[in-house]
């Protein structure tokens, strides 16, 4: 029987109802879906890029390959890079007063842009081809903050994701900037407890929809942690404590607990603890672990931080979080009770190597305690741990263990003793890189012992150094200093566990490094120069005299068919300046970001510095042999981290040959803060006009010993 129009009408407007809410239940879906974190290229949220891609950006802190610090961009190479010459320069950085910053950061750049970080927290955007300002942004951060910092106003860079731009500030916020315009979307307080002296100077990290970001200021008395925040919406997803903290109050989680049985009961709970994570943190977004290297303890000697021992978890330990959760997957120990500065926060690089006739997926560190480690990533099992440089705490690590050897000339609790690496360490925060071609990794390695004493008895002070030790350098030019203060680089075969060449030797406190497919390895250097060596031999094929030391890490990118390197330059961050070849001591130190390509221009050196004029020497004050060493101790309490002993050239202002209006206006300055804004703090909390007066009396006094010992002329 054939149905009636009506019927059929029915039938066709039921069809077409249920075709139409398919497609808006589809339509709905693709809107509506959780979208993947980009990273600013064309791979998934899974995802860094596999070893067999390429990348023309340079999309993330530490590389496009598995943290490796590796290009697979060759038009630069061992032929072609002696024709290398300048494309560009950046230099209109924010400046506040005349102390030239270190200059840190590593660049980004995603789809022709480049997003730098300069002193001060500052962002900039360039056009990545023509060195042209897109925008800029200044978080203006209090500049008495400085007070709360170990190591100057520096930044090491950001984060990109879905958009945005990431910057970790001095004062401990996280701000979050639209990528496009520069304009501020979001600022988060990071910061558990802003009466302590925490900063940030570290570059947050990408791990899957979260921005993770750290701190320092474990020398300062906090307590460590990481905290993960949601890319979109800003909201906290976890915060992983590093160490245990007030014993009164319940512990955050089970790690907490465990770690809290290695800490003496009347440790140091007052003074924090220290354990900071201030630079490296890596992602591997197959396992989804994130990988976060932890810092020293504060004070430094185990003794005083924890009376009746204890290994002091989690400090100076490569640890494995779930990055999801924030729930600790694994932990190993580099430096158990540390009692030497030697920190485990140096960069960490994932790869896949054969370790005896077995595949593994490992992370690998060059810690500063001078081992260098190889750990399987997914279970934290030690591989291979073997010294990159001269060491004598510890005699090797026992593999059984996995605990070091100790020598027994460590333990200076009772005598000084001497000591190698240096608090410096072997390796600092300058990151090594790992060649996928040549399967080599490069270490810039610092070369110096120092000699430990402890200090007797430790009183928390806010904003002070609370390390209760000495470790004192070989003076420079005495023959205790002859082969030290320098910097080797060292290609190292991780899975034969030996160096396979080192470089001659350079200056102190040389850059960063980056390894690319064009069988080269590039390294900045504190004597001023941008050398490119063969991957493969370590000879030099291309060196660039610039004038200006250099401190961060290069790294390469490509656009339009042109290869292009980049480097920032400027001295400074935590190491003093007056060290015997640095550049900074001849020519002007100047912040700038530099970048190159075949066929560039000339270089243009800064100019050669100008002495400051001799001051007037003051009237020698009539005061007490007591108000001398007060003046003495409070020197060394608190402007010594900056100002040099003496006036000893370190690019801060000499105390030793201050004008007469400055001297005039000593108490406005260090009390009240009249240079604030410049990164010269005031100190009124802590001090009183006696107390400034007992401190300008002790500078004005040594003067007067240093011009009488002083050789006078004929």
């Amino acid at each position: 029987m054939k149905r009636s129009f009506y019927t059929r009408f029915n039938c066709f407007r039921t069809i077409a109802v249920i075709v139409f809410l398919s497609l808006l239940a589809v339509s709905a879906f693709i809107l509506l879906r959780p979208h993947p974190v980009q990273y600013g290229i064309p791979t998934s949220e899974k995802s860094y890029l596999s070893p067999d891609q390429n990348s023309a950006d340079w999309p993330l802190h530490d590389g496009p390959f598995n943290s490796t610090r590796y290009s697979r961009l060759d038009t630069l190479n061992t032929e072609s890079i002696t024709d290398l010459g300048l494309a560009w320069a950046f230099g209109d950085y924010l400046i506040r007063g005349r102390v030239a910053r270190g200059n840190e950061t590593t660049p980004l750049v995603i789809n022709d842009i480049m997003y730098i970080s300069g002193p001060w927290s500052t962002v900039y955007a360039l056009n990545a081809k023509t060195g042209s300002l897109i925008w800029d942004y200044d978080p203006n951060v209090d500049g008495n903050w400085m007070r709360n910092t170990c190591c100057d106003a520096v930044n090491r860079g950001v984060a990109f994701a879905n958009g945005k731009v990431f910057i970790g500030t001095l004062d401990g916020y996280l701000d979050t900037l639209d990528a496009a315009t520069g304009k501020l979307i979001r600022r988060t307080d990071t910061l558990i407890d802003r009466t302590r002296a925490y900063s940030i100077t570290g570059a947050p990290r990408i791990a899957g929809n979260l921005v993770v970001i750290g701190n320092g200021g474990a020398e300062m008395g906090v307590r460590g942690y990481v905290t993960a925040y949601d890319i979109e919406t800003g909201k906290q997803a976890w915060r992983f404590y590093t160490v245990p903290g007030d014993p009164a109050k319940p512990d955050e989680n089970p790690e907490l607990a465990a770690a809290r049985k290695t800490w003496a009961t009347n440790s140091r709970w007052d003074i924090g603890g220290g354990g900071t994570v201030w630079d490296s943190m890596t992602y591997d977004p197959d396992l989804n672990l994130l990988y976060i290297g932890v810092g020293n303890g504060s004070p430094w000697p185990v003794w005083l931080r924890s009376p009746g021992g204890g290994d002091n978890l989690y400090l100076s330990s490569i640890v494995a979080l779930d990055a999801s959760t924030g729930r600790m997957k694994w932990h190993y120990q580099t430096t158990p009770a540390d009692s030497w500065d030697y920190t485990a926060t140096q960069n960490m690089i994932l790869a896949d190597l054969d370790i005896n006739g077995r595949a593994r997926k490992v992370i690998m560190q060059a810690p500063k305690n001078g081992f260098f480690y190889i750990l399987d990533r997914e279970t934290g099992e030690l591989l291979s741990a073997e010294k990159y440089t001269h060491v004598t705490w510890a005699d090797k690590i026992d593999m059984a263990t996995g605990r070091p050897v100790m020598n027994p000339t460590a333990n200076y609790s009772q005598t000084s003793q001497t000591i190698w690496p240096s608090t410096a360490g072997g390796h600092n925060w300058q990151p090594m890189a790992y060649s996928l071609d040549t399967k080599l990794v490069y270490i810039p390695v610092l070369e110096l012992p120092m000699t430990f004493s402890q200090e007797k008895q430790l009183t928390y002070q806010a904003a002070t150094a609370l390390v209760g030790a000495q470790a004192s350098p070989p003076r420079p030019g005495t023959p205790a200093a002859e082969g030290v203060f320098q910097s080797i680089l060292t290609a190292w075969d991780p899975v034969a566990q030996k160096a396979v060449w080192k470089s001659e030797p350079r200056p102190w406190w040389s850059g960063g490094v980056l390894t690319t497919s064009g069988n080269l390895v590039i390294q900045g250097t504190a004597d001023g120069y941008l050398i490119a060596r063969n991957a493969q031999t370590g000879k030099i094929i291309k060196e660039i005299f610039l004038g200006v030391g250099i401190i961060a890490a290069p790294i390469t990118y490509e656009i339009d068919g042109i290869q292009y390197l980049a480097v920032a330059t400027g001295f400074g961050g935590g190491i003093k300046r007056y060290l015997p070849g640095v550049a900074a001591l001849e020519y002007e130190n100047k912040t700038q970001l530099l970048v190159f390509k075949l066929a560039g221009g000339d270089i243009p050196i800064p100019p050669r510095l100008v002495p400051d004029a001799i001051q007037p020497l003051p009237p020698m004050p009539k005061v007490t042999t007591e108000t001398l060493t007060k003046g003495r101790d409070l020197f060394m309490l608190n402007c010594g981290k900056c100002h040099a002993f003496r006036g000893a050239e370190n690019g801060y202002p000499n105390l030793w040959n201050m004008a007469p209006h400055t001297l005039e206006a000593f108490d406005e300055i260090v009390l009240n803060g009249a240079y604030a804004y410049s990164g010269m703090p005031q100190f009124n909390d802590i001090m009183s006009a006696a107390d400034t007066a007992a401190l300008r009396a002790f500078i004005i006094n040594d003067q007067h010993s240093v011009h009488q010992s002083a050789p006078q002329p004929h």
